[in-house]
Order: C-alpha cells, then structure tokens, then sequence
C-alpha cells in the first residue's frame, strides 16, 4: 500500500452529514473521479497506533466527538488515499493539475482555515510577571489573570472591549490614552496567543480609584500562594495588608484580604471535596503497591460517604493513625478492630490514655482482659483544677508517689497527700491505684508514665489538619519518611549497645554504683550496702529490692556494684528492646518516596470506585475553633508567671525574695 500524506488541510462537516456526502465533498474539491477510484479516509491518533480508517456515518460522528474533546493543534490528522484497480495514487501539496502523469492536484477547502504554526511555550501560570507579544497561553482564563496580576504591579488599569472564546481585547479605561491589549485563540482551539500588546500609556495613571478596582481576591490570591506551600506557615490576613501595600501600594481591607487568604489556598490544594474521589481510593492502592509493611483501610458509609481512613506500618514499633469524623465510640472501637487485625495481640500489652470514655470502652470490647492505665500528667491537671489547696507541696509529692518503685515508698507518700488535702487521696483512689502508678500495675509500664508521644504527634501534625484528606494523609507519610530515615541514621551512629537515652540512664547508675559496697552470699544473690541501708540483688531473676531493677528492666546502681563484683558486663542484663540491634530493626523497613501522581499504574476498577465527601453538619457560624482547650494549670503557667525583681528567679516576688541580687 502506499505511504500515506497527512494534510494541513482539516476539512469540517456537520454531525448530521452522512458518509456519502463526505466523500462527495472531497472528491469535488480534488477533481476525483468516484465512478472508477476509491476513496480511502484515515485518521492517527498517535504514533504508536496505525491510522483508523471512516467506513460510515457512525466512524464520522465518532471523529468528529472525539475532535471536539481535543481541539489542540495537530491532533487527530486526516490522511486521504486514493486508489485505482491495483495502483494507488499518493496526495501530494505539490503545485500540479490531473494529468496523463496521474498526479492530483490538492485544492484548498473553502469552509477549512489554514492551521497555524507555532513554537512558543506554552505558559500555564497566571503570575507572569512580563508579558510581550507572542506569547502562548494555555486558555483565555489564564491571558485574563495574568492580565489582572501585571495591572496591579504596574499601578494602572483597564477594561475589557471585547470578550468572547475566540478573542480577548483590552483597553486603557481613559478615552484617549492608545495602550491596549489583543489575544486570539490559534485555530479556533482553547490556546490563545498574544497578537499585539502597546504597553505605553498616554494618559496619566493618577487616579487610584481604578487602580483599585482589578485587586480582586484572585489577583491577590495568586501573588501569595508561595506563602501558605509549607502548612506550618502562619501568615494571616493582616500579614496580606502589610506586604500587599509595601509592595504594590494598595490599601486592602481586613475582609478583601481575608478573601485572598481563601482563594490562594483554593489555588494551591484544589476543592477539599475532590479530594476524596479523585485521589483518595487510588491513594490507597499506591500505598500497598508500593509499601507491603503498611495495612490501610477506607470504610464508606452506605450511600458511598467517607466514614474513617487506617493507616499503620508494620513493623517492631507499631505506629498507626487514623482520620475520623470525631471522637467517638463507633470511631475508637473501628480503630481497635483495625489495630488488632495489623498487629493481633503481643504479650503485656496495655493502653495508656487520658482517660477517655470511648477508649475505655472500646479496648474493653476489643482487647478484653487487656488493661487500661492513665496518664499521670492529666491526671495532675484534673486534680490542679478540682481541688485548690497546696498546689506547690502536692506537685512534687503526686509526680514522686506515682513513680514509686515499693509500696514502701508509696504508702509514705500517700499518707503526706493526705495530710496536705484529704480529698485528693480520696480522688486518686477512687481513679484505682493499678491505673496510674508504677508500683501498682499489673503490667510492666517502664519509663511509659504519660501519653507524651501521642500529644507530640497532635502538635507536629494541628497545621495539617486544615489541608484535604489527601494533602493530609501524604502529609503523615512524609513526616513518616523523615522520622525514620533520621532515627535509622542516628541508631547507625550509635556505637554503644544500648540506644543513647538508656545508655545515659545507665552511665549514671554506673557514677551512682562506685560509692556502694558489695557482700556476695551465693553465686547470684549479693547484698549491697548504701551507708546504713541494704539492698538485695538477685541476678538469676534480674531483681532488686529497690524495685528499680525488675521495673525499668535497666541494671540499677546495687546490679551494676553487683556485677562488678563478680567480674561481669551488664549487656545480659538490659531488656533487648532497649539495644543497639532492636532500634536498627525498628527503623529497617525504610519508607520510601511515592513515585508522581501521574506515574501511577492504577486499574480501572479502583478509579471508577465512588468516594463522597463527608455528610457533616453544617458550618457553624464564626471563627472555627482550631486548638484544644487549655486546662487550668497550662493557661496559669502561660499567663500568670511570678517572676522576682530582685534575683530575676520565677515562683516568688522582691518581697519573699531570699537569694543574692543579681549582677548588672
């Protein structure tokens, strides 16, 4: 077959026009001969595939529905053969007439303009700061907002003479003055080219009221946008304000700024709700594909509304986060049955809260049997709040009596709470001493007194919270990535056995040891003096009667007098999570960058699965409250700090003040 000619030439038909007419057509204008030449029309649609060929009114509808979704320039080329009997005649764009030489000449369609050429790029962004003629724009939109972002630079303005999808003209709002502006889209497609541009003003530029009028919140909003990239940045409206009018001179009120602030965060991370159809099922998938460590689970409400989103990775340190609607049973008794599916049930295992009810609740269904501690911190926060009396004496006393390593040392304690405020024994036993003291528990806590990690979680992550889900979750991967890389690199920089924390608890144990005297009974029970007290060793059990040593699972300062008696390291006798090796495999499964989104190879079946955004309530009026509420003893050490005249010291005023004046 011979080789086929793409033509230049793009001739238009109606939807309603059948086959017959279109090769009719065609062959009236290249003087063809139907009556002993066959027509042959083609298209390409890409490189990689053959030209599809119109047989029928149906193969012409098609071309022309799938031309109009692509208007760009050289899409979808016709190709024209025509053959007779067994010899094929090429269409050439020669310059020739139908002859003996069997060449045909190509006429050019009276209804069919010729395509333009270009070789601009194609600018997408609207904060072009120069603009000249040639320039090639992705749409009229785009020419329209850059239009707007140069006038506010440049301090003067304009109206529009004429606005229609095939041309956009502009003129100088003075009568007189010759400035003006004229865009036409290239080949009656979305893209528009700059055909002439007069950037010289004649006329005077003084009057601020037009200035003022093409500062709309979009122009605004796109000069910012760099601004609110990182979601940690704080700059509010009033920072809009300032810099607009140091660096434009426009005076912007509260609101016209406020309205920029949304706009360019509309700019940068799209509709919220887009974000839960379109990106957040095939979000998902990539996550698995790419990630076997880590288990995510979506549960939809029955009418295809977001309910709750798991994430967690796998590993010897069990992290998992999740995205609900709120706080509640139905939500935490969800996030239990996920977590117990990723990571099932490990030996001693507790849960330490602040005492939330849905917590409660849910690890009883759950996890029965399992127990349920406290954290101290919040507790001393409800007791700061609940009882006024002695706040300075029961501080010191509450933190030490929870961290008691003998009933001994507990029942002491106890008894000056009780003589400082009755009450607050009273409260603290009605909470059950198992809940939030050391001594108590029936599992081993540890150092794991509070619940600090997750509240350092919420503070790294309450910026993020206000991006769509997508934006939010991809937010927690890379804070994930980081987070590992950067202990993974610290437990590789480690070159002790035990991990930096622990080896400094034991450094000062070791200081503590040296003054202590040793006296060996068996092989492995030793009894250390420290001045007038005694304390028992046990190392076959790995206990000591200071209680430190089977509670911490950390030699105290009586192990390690006893080890060193008898000649031996104290490698042995550490819990092994607490080693070198395990902070390496807790960071070994590596949390690698996602490829771009348009890299992703995601079925079919998983983009067509339908995510609504969820049904909440509506937007209550005024400012949506963003941070916890504060409880009494943090709003008091914030705001009302007592700090000395005379020493500069806090706690105490120049009146009470016992120390040394301090230096000037």
């Amino acid at each position: 077959m011979a080789d086929l000619k793409i033509l230049k030439l793009m001739p238009l038909w109606y939807e309603n026009a059948s086959y017959g007419i279109l090769i009719s057509t065609i062959a009236e204008q290249l003087s063809i001969d139907t009556s002993d030449k066959i027509v042959e029309i083609k298209y390409i649609v890409n490189d990689n595939c053959p030209p599809i060929e119109i047989r029928n009114d149906m193969g012409g509808r098609v071309y022309m529905e799938t031309k109009k979704e692509n208007k760009n320039l050289g899409s979808y080329p016709l190709c024209i053969s025509v053959r007779d009997f067994n010899m094929e005649l090429a269409i050439t764009n020669d310059s020739t007439s139908a002859g003996s030489s069997g060449s045909l000449n190509l006429l050019e369609f009276p209804s069919s303009p010729a395509t333009e050429e270009y070789q601009s790029e194609i600018i997408t962004k609207s904060t072009q700061t120069y603009i000249e003629e040639g320039q090639v724009y992705q749409d009229k939109q785009t020419v329209a907002a850059a239009m707007k972002n140069f006038s506010v630079m440049h301090k003067f303005q304009f109206r529009v003479k004429r606005s229609s999808h095939r041309s956009y003209c502009l003129i100088c709002v003075a009568e007189n003055c010759k400035w003006h502006f004229k865009a036409t889209s290239i080949n009656d497609s979305v893209i528009f080219k700059i055909r002439s541009f007069s950037r010289q003003h004649t006329c005077s530029l003084l009057d601020e009221t037009f200035i003022q009028r093409k500062c709309t919140a979009a122009v605004v909003g796109s000069m910012v946008v760099p601004k609110y990239c990182d979601p940690k940045t704080v700059y509010t409206p009033k920072d809009i304000q300032t810099d607009v009018l140091s660096e434009h001179g426009l005076n912007l009120s509260y609101m016209q700024a406020w309205r920029a602030k949304e706009k360019a965060l509309q700019f940068l991370r799209g509709n919220p709700s887009d974000s839960y159809s379109k990106q957040l099922p095939k979000y998902f998938y990539i996550l698995e594909e790419t990630y076997p460590g880590f288990v995510v689970k979506l549960k939809k409400a029955a009418d295809d509304c977001f309910l709750y989103a798991f994430v967690a990775l796998c590993t010897i340190f069990p992290l998992a986060y999740a995205v609900v609607d709120s706080e509640n049973d139905a939500s935490w008794k969800w996030f239990f049955e996920q977590f117990k599916e990723a990571y099932g049930e490990r030996p001693s295992m507790c849960v330490v809260s602040d005492r939330n009810e849905s917590i409660l609740k849910a690890t009883s269904i759950v996890y029965p049997g399992m127990p349920h501690y406290s954290c101290m911190w919040h507790i001393w926060t409800n007791i700061r709040s609940k009882f006024k009396k002695g706040h300075l004496q029961l501080h010191e006393l509450y933190f030490a009596t929870a961290r008691s390593y003998t009933l001994d040392e507990f029942n002491k304690r106890m008894l000056k709470i009780e003589e400082v405020d009755p009450r607050v024994k009273s409260y603290l036993y009605d909470i059950g001493y198992h809940r939030w003291t050391r001594v108590h528990a029936t599992v081993n806590r540890t150092f794991t007194m509070t619940s600090n990690i997750v509240e350092s979680l919420n503070a790294v992550t309450k910026e993020a919270r206000e991006l769509p889900i997508y934006d939010l979750l991809e937010y927690m991967r890379t804070l994930l990535e980081r987070w590992t890389k950067e202990k993974l690199l610290k437990a590789k920089g480690t070159f002790t056995c035990l991990g930096y924390k622990f080896n400094k608890e034991l450094d000062e144990n070791n200081i503590l040891s040296q003054k202590l005297r040793v006296r060996a009974s068996t092989n492995h029970l030793y009894t250390v003096l420290d001045g007038v007290k005694r304390y028992i060793v046990c190392l076959e059990t790995k206990k000591c009667s200071c209680g430190k040593f089977q509670l911490d699972e950390l030699p105290c300062a009586h192990a390690l007098a006893a080890l060193r008696h008898r000649k031996e390291t104290y490698e042995n006798y550490c819990s092994p999570y607490y080693t070198r090796k395990s902070l390496l495999l807790t960071y070994e499964m590596p949390v690698n960058p996602l490829p771009d989104e348009s890299k992703w190879d995601v079925p079919q079946y998983i983009l067509d699965e339908v995510v609504k955004p969820p049904a909440g309530d509506k937007r209550q009026p005024g400012r949506p409250h963003k941070e916890r509420y504060k409880t009494f003893d943090e709003i008091k050490s914030e705001k009302y700090k007592v700090s000395c005249g005379n020493c500069g010291g806090e706690g105490h005023t120049k009146r009470t003040c016992k120390n040394a004046p301090k230096k000037k």
